[in-house]
């Protein structure tokens, strides 16, 4: 299963801004007898705490999907409730208690005082703060999850699940009568834990336990029931199949040995291990102290069905077992819709290395696949999907139930590795529980199923492309985490039918464990394969069977072999020297009927001919290629299309083999997914080898695809991680790449005198360029480093800490020295890490000069394209095919990452742009949400800049000056955005062609102050359609609308979940700080409703004015609102009108006609 940590959509101001506009502000509704009062802002909040400023009074904070609060300095008497659906409360002051009453997760930070904390209800509470005295908490909640950074004095009343980390070492806990705790220690102290009879535990640092009372019992049965026989294995998969589910696992706890119940190979391989970590799924709910719910829209990955949600209906816990349940749901309009269930133990039990086992059984039906996998921590550290790697430890389709398949992804390109395992049709996967599990160790990883080996693998690598391979093992040598998930269909499993039920399947799992030696031996060398490749036949063809003279048996693996999925439904047979495929039911994909024969040596550098007579019953066509399995179905002949027609015909082919020696090449026709089923009747197959042509490789120094003219700047790639370096050292010096805890960085420890190098010689530098050297590096004394590169000298004063380093330099209109060089002697340990030459231009290879360097192309499924730098028809410019925009605007993208951005500096961001048809795209340069989390630990993406602008056939030059008014963001992202922009997917083929790409610091524009009773809005009365006005209707799902005389209507048939969900907007004018403005317009909805005015910097960080409009059913009103601009002078001001589902009322279905808008600067 493919996985997906993407770039966030581009068309994230959008919801940026409706977080602000829907704490437009409102006065406090305070109730009867003047003690108790309601708020849902901060505002709100302040003006609530000064009416009850020494009175005793409950003030209670209505959370809707996210807000925040903070109470400031000062003691009062209240007691705040928080109620709703997300919050976090900030306490700077003294307060009498806090009362948890929410429907999903409560942050609660305390810098002051707080009394007393009671959770009445909650998905999960995390407590954190400076405080130094453990607070009381009261848990009346079942099932909670509570999540502790500062000291706290817990009393249990109901079943918990309690995470105490670094900050709680002074927290306690009792648990009163029938009372069952799961405390995850991961403090450095242990935690005391009181239970009903007065008998008091400890749980150690770094342990694992639930606390169970007399009378509750824990289910220790989990034994594996099947027996392991009549199995057969097979290392290899069939059909065209190359991307399935994927798993990645690690975790820490207690110290258990366990003795494997059977002496199977797997159980021998335990000897040496010690459980370190599981969960039976005892108790009534999942335990959120071990496992996070993942939630994603449907089509996320795979281009599958289900959404994944948090629901007790999907995620269940009963008799011991986890069940992960798929729910179809008829939808109004009569379509269908699919939620399904995925966690994992991110961030909560983490392994690198180690056995990884679940027992499990899996549902029937076509379209489900059920996976056990595990995905690497820190996806980043190699890079993305797959180059970071991936390990499947089972997956089972539905439709094939007696088939599990183990696997991993790795690369780039895209690899894999996979084995599978079928069973008899009594113990089938479905029916029976069975044991899946892998043994990765460094270097090695089996899979096994009920303690029977089928599959082992050692031979894989990690690169980005364009850059060299990073040293082995990687990438399977980080920690990995572990996922459970049913999808519903998706792009390799098919999708489900008729047939398919719901309501009776579901995936359980009876436990998931995991075994770990104490140490294991991490300096391992890839194996060395040596591949022999086959001679022809006595005729030179290296096709077996190729005149079809012998009739065989064409479901095994011998010569040739016929197979069908995805639908396809089909038969084969050799007669009359010829192979006669006939097709009943074409199937989805174009190898959904397909005849292959494996096992074709070819050799790197060979140049082969292709032939083979053919002809079909009626004209039609098929598709052939040869394929390397071994290599995820890389084609070394491409797919061909082949048009056939009713008389025989001799059909010729070359290719040259491109590919290192493949001994399992595969040649393939492939007959599905076509307009005809009519027979095709293939004669004389034959694969000759024409010649050979040594294909040199080309050693000369480039620019790498990231801009960097540093070979292995990160200390990540070739033989002990020095590849590319010349280090020169006296024996007495040492030098070594420290490991990944340390974040390999080259390490040199010398005594004083001596001298020690590393350098590297013949960089792709060019004559008198800019360019700019970068480094970090760190000394444990403080010494003078030199540096020297291009002939010229720089000198680094290093400290004990780490720091990054910055030099600019030109080389000479004469270069000849293109060389660096590190003086690393310094008598001291030094540490040398990201050493990186670049362009010094704020955008790298604006010109694509440089092919790609310095770009990154992201493409996800379904979006279909290609592209290349055209410098045959276009002047090295980007060029983009694209077959299908896929779903969202992020589907398509270029993008470059680490442009620096400076506070308060202005730029002129510039580039030319054309499409072969009109089109959207948009272009942002916005914050790396990867790295960078907001207050509530999300992902954020702030925009620094972005537009969305309107393509022809002709280039046009666009160009946008604005200010950076965030925090110098040295990592900033720039982003093309090519997929669905605006909810809009393409399918229509299409050429986007992009270049000179320029973004330059600027001066402050000399803004002139816009004239009294200006309208400073574009086509108020929308006389030019739409011109100059942005519309967010979810792609038409929310609204629909119609430009009338003077205005539009917005045809609101469904107000979504959020008020942005229908806006009208436009931005891009000046508001002059202390000037006064008033904005007016007509407005008629056809039902009684409210919408919201605003004014917002573009990026919806900071507002500027606006209110709440009520109106009455079918009545017009005029809008006028007039405020003063507070803040600073804006250029590039916005104005909403949002009118979705507006907080706090039941927002009607309505027309909505808006007509007349004016915006004016006033006099006071």
């Amino acid at each position: 299963m493919k996985n997906k940590t993407l770039w966030k959509q581009v068309g994230a101001a959008a919801i940026a801004a409706a977080m602000v506009m829907s704490t437009v502000p409102a006065t406090p509704v305070q109730a009867a007898g003047g003690k108790t009062l309601a708020v849902s802002s901060q505002k709100q909040l302040n003006q609530a705490l000064k009416t009850v400023k020494g009175k005793n009074a409950v003030i209670t904070v209505k959370a809707g999907k996210n807000v925040k609060i903070t109470i400031p300095k000062g003691t009062y008497k209240v007691t705040i409730r928080v109620v709703g659906k997300k919050a976090a409360v900030v306490n700077n002051g003294t307060v009498k208690e806090i009362v948890v009453n929410s429907k999903g997760t409560v942050a609660i930070k305390n810098n002051g005082t707080i009394k007393k904390v009671t959770v009445q209800n909650a998905k999960s509470v995390s407590f954190s703060g400076n405080h130094k005295k453990a607070v009381p908490v009261v848990v009346n909640a079942e099932d909670v999850s509570m999540i502790l950074a500062a000291p706290a004095k817990i009393t249990a009343k109901k079943d918990v699940n309690i995470v105490l980390k670094k900050g709680a070492e002074k927290s306690s806990i009792t648990c009163t009568k029938n009372v069952q705790a799961q405390v995850d220690n991961q403090t450095k102290k242990a935690i005391s834990v009181k239970i009903a009879d007065g008998t008091t535990l400890k749980v150690e640092s770094g342990e694992s336990c639930t606390i169970t009372p007399k009378g509750k019992k824990e289910d220790t049965s989990g034994e594996d029931k099947t027996d392991g026989k009549d199995q057969k294995t097979d290392d290899t998969s069939d059909g065209n199949a190359s991307s399935g589910s994927s798993s990645s696992g690690n975790s820490s706890g207690g110290t258990t040995v366990e003795t494997p119940s059977k002496l199977t190979e797997a159980d021998l391989l335990k000897q040496g291990y010690q459980l370190k970590w599981q969960d039976n799924f005892d108790g009534n709910f999942l335990n959120r102290a071990d496992w996070n719910v993942e939630l994603h829209e449907k089509g996320w990955v795979n281009s599958e069905w289900q959404e994944y949600v948090d629901s007790d209906k999907n995620i269940q816990v009963k008799d011991g077992k986890l069940l992960i349940k798929p729910v179809e749901t008829v939808n109004a309009d009569g379509t269908r819709s699919y939620t399904s269930g995925r966690i994992n133990t991110q961030g909560k039990h983490d392994f690198k290395y180690g056995y990884f086992e679940c027992r499990a059984k899996v549902p029937t039906g076509k379209g489900y696949l059920p996976a056990f996998w595990m995905m690497p921590t820190d996806e980043n550290l190699y890079g993305q999907w797959p180059k970071c790697g991936e390990i499947d430890i089972m997956e089972v389709m539905g439709q094939e139930t007696n088939k599990a398949y183990g696997t991993i992804h790795y690369g780039e390109p895209h690899d894999q590795s996979q084995g599978t395992c079928t069973v008899d049709a009594k113990n089938n996967f479905a029916d029976q529980y069975h044991t899946y599990a892998c043994d990765w160790e460094p270097g090695k990883i089996t899979w096994y199923i009920d303690g029977v080996k089928f599959h082992e693998e050692s031979d894989w690598f990690s690169a980005k492309s364009g850059q060299g391979e990073v040293a082995y093992p990687a990438p399977f040598d980080q920690p990995f985490y572990m996922i459970l998930n049913l999808a519903v269909g998706g792009s390799w499993v098919g999708y489900p039918d008729d047939s398919t039920t719901y309501a009776d399947q579901q995936f359980a799992v009876d436990y998931v464990k995991v075994y770990q030696k104490d140490s294991y031996d991490e300096n391992v060398e890839k194996p060395v394969k040596n591949v022999i490749l086959r001679e022809p036949d006595t005729t030179g063809n290296y096709i077996n069977n190729g005149d079809f003279s012998i009739a065989e048996n064409l479901s095994d693996d011998k010569n040739w072999k016929f197979l069908t999925t995805l639908d396809g439904d089909g038969k084969a047979e050799i007669k009359n020297h010829e192979m006669v495929i006939s097709t009943v039911n074409m199937g989805t994909a174009d190898y959904s009927i397909q005849l292959v024969q494996p096992d074709v040596p070819l050799q790197k550098g060979g140049t082969y001919k292709v032939t083979f007579d053919a002809y079909a019953d009626e004209a039609r066509t098929m598709i052939a290629d040869i394929s390397g399995p071994d290599h995820n179905y890389t084609r070394y002949w491409k797919d061909t299309k082949v048009e056939l027609g009713t008389q025989k015909k001799t059909y010729t082919y070359a290719f040259q083999m491109t590919g290192s020696d493949d001994a399992n090449g595969r040649l393939e026709f492939n007959l599905g997914n076509t307009a005809s089923t009519a027979a095709v009747h293939l004669s004389n197959v034959r694969i000759e080898k024409t010649g050979y042509e040594e294909i040199k490789e080309d050693t000369t120094k480039k620019v790498l695809a990231d801009g960097n003219y540093v070979y292995n700047g990160s200390f990540q790639e070739g033989k002990n991680r020095l590849g590319y370096w010349d280090i020169t050292k006296p024996e007495n010096a040492t030098t070594e790449v420290t490991g990944l805890e340390d974040g390999r960085r080259l390490k040199v420890v010398s005594p004083k005198g001596t001298v020690v190098t590393a350098g590297q010689q013949g960089l792709a530098l060019s004559e008198d360029t800019k360019y700019v050297l970068s480094f970090s590096a760190q000394a444990n004394e403080a010494e003078t480093m030199t540096v020297h590169v291009a002939g010229q000298k720089f000198q680094a004063e290093l400290t004990n800490e780490k720091k990054n380093y910055r030099f600019s330099f030109q080389t000479a209109a004469d270069l000849t020295d293109k060389n660096i060089s590190f003086d690393l002697g310094l008598g001291t340990t030094v540490y040398l890490d990201d050493v990186r030459i670049d362009e010094e231009s704020l955008i790298k290879n604006g010109s694509f000069n440089a092919g790609m360097a310095g770009f990154e192309v992201y493409c996800y499924t379904p979006s279909n394209v290609t592209y290349v730098v055209d410098s045959l028809n276009e002047d090295n410019a980007a060029d983009f095919t694209i077959n299908d925009t896929g779903e969202a605007d992020w589907h398509i993208q270029l993008k470059q990452t680490g442009v620096k951005l400076e506070q308060g500096q202005w730029y002129r961001l510039s580039l030319k742009m054309k499409s072969s048809i009109d089109r959207k795209v948009s272009y942002a340069l916005q914050r790396d949400g990867s790295t960078h989390k907001d207050a509530d630990g999300n992902e954020d993406w702030t925009p620094y800049c972005q537009e969305t602008v309107d393509l022809t056939g002709e280039y046009q030059t666009i160009t946008k000056e604005f200010q950076m008014k965030e925090d110098t963001d040295p990592e900033t992202i720039f982003n093309i955005a090519m997929g669905a922009v605006g909810g809009k997917q393409i399918t229509q083929q299409h050429r986007i062609c992009m270049d000179d790409i320029v973004l330059e610091k600027i001066e402050a524009p000399e803004i002139k102050p816009e004239e009294t009773g200006k309208n400073l809005l574009t086509n108020g009365d929308f006389s030019d359609g739409t011109n100059g006005w942005g519309i967010n209707t979810n792609a038409d799902q929310t609204a629909t609308t119609v430009v009338t005389d003077g205005g539009i209507v917005f045809q609101v048939k469904n107000p979504g979940e959020n008020d942005w969900d229908v806006q009208l907007n436009q931005n891009g004018f000046t508001l002059e700080k202390g000037c006064k403005y008033r904005v007016k317009f007509k407005v008629t909805s056809t039902k009684a409703r409210t919408i919201k005015l605003g004014l917002m910097d573009n990026n919806c960080q900071k507002w500027y004015g606006g209110a709440d409009i009520s109106l009455g059913e079918a009545e017009e009103k005029e809008v006028s609102c007039e405020f003063t601009m507070q803040q600073d002078t804006d250029n590039d001001s916005k104005m909403f009108i949002s009118m979705g589902k507006i907080s706090g009322e039941n927002t009607p279905a309505s027309d909505i006609t808006l007509t007349n808008f004016s915006l004016e600067k006033i006099t006071e």
